[in-house]
């Protein structure tokens, strides 16, 4: 009886630890399976190649790369770097143009009294009319 107790505990500690390595893989698998096409994905390349190319100079800068070897790193990581980028721009051209269509106009002048007002100015200073209600 004491050892089926036991086995059953070494079983439930050993599934404990290795859940999170478990998942962990899997959801490694999933994003080089390519299944991860979300504009995530393009923000987390860039990043990582970023990374990449600080640790490439830190290396070279120590003495672990040579020049050549620091060139060919550097270059690649900046491709992978510009692809991201130039995917992040593709995915997000159309927004822009959106959210200034939606986005109300700011107004330079007050439509009460004609006083020039500040573009990040809610109210008049001169006679008070609210100026976000004045500009839609």
């Amino acid at each position: 009886m004491e050892a089926f107790i036991a086995f059953v505990l070494a079983v439930s500690v050993a599934s404990f630890i290795a859940w999170p390595l478990l998942t962990q893989q899997q959801s490694l698998a999933a994003v080089q399976g390519g299944r991860d096409f979300g504009p995530g994905r393009w923000e987390r390349q860039k990043i990582e190649a970023y990374a990449a190319i600080k640790e490439a100079e830190f290396d070279h800068q120590m003495g672990k790369l040579t020049d050549t070897d620091f060139a060919t790193l550097a270059g690649k990581y900046r491709e992978q770097a510009l692809a991201a980028i130039a995917a992040i721009e593709t995915q997000t051209a159309d927004k822009p143009r959106a959210a200034a269509a939606q986005r109300p106009s700011r107004i330079a002048y007050c439509p009460g009294c004609g006083q020039r007002v500040s573009h990040a100015a809610k109210f008049c200073a001169g006679c008070g009319i609210n100026l976000l209600a004045a500009g839609k």
